[in-house]
């Protein structure tokens, strides 16, 4: 993705972001370095499967990239996805 995301990148980010549980996960990693998916969903008290579907649509935002360590996917953030995104409002200022 280049410097400049464009509305339709922002409007993914942003739809993604707009789930609770989803939001949730995003704060979460933004914690920390890297999470399995184990952990998270033990951390937020919902099931794997929960947290697989979720996930899907966060890797598909573009807001997590997942690596597969073995049978484990571990989740990180993509920081600077999230803070060029957030940057889109820098005018507010």
């Amino acid at each position: 993705m280049g410097e400049k995301q464009t509305i339709e990148q922002r409007t993914k980010i942003f739809a993604a972001l707009s789930d609770p549980t989803r939001l949730k996960i995003v704060e979460l990693l933004a914690s920390c370095e890297e999470m399995s998916g184990s952990e998270i969903a033990d951390k937020l008290s919902i099931s794997l499967a929960l947290f697989c579907h979720h996930s899907k649509t966060l890797t598909e935002a573009g807001l997590i990239k997942q690596r597969k360590e073995g049978q484990t996917k571990y989740n990180s953030l993509d920081r600077e996805l999230l803070l060029g995104c957030m940057g889109s409002f820098t005018e507010l200022r």
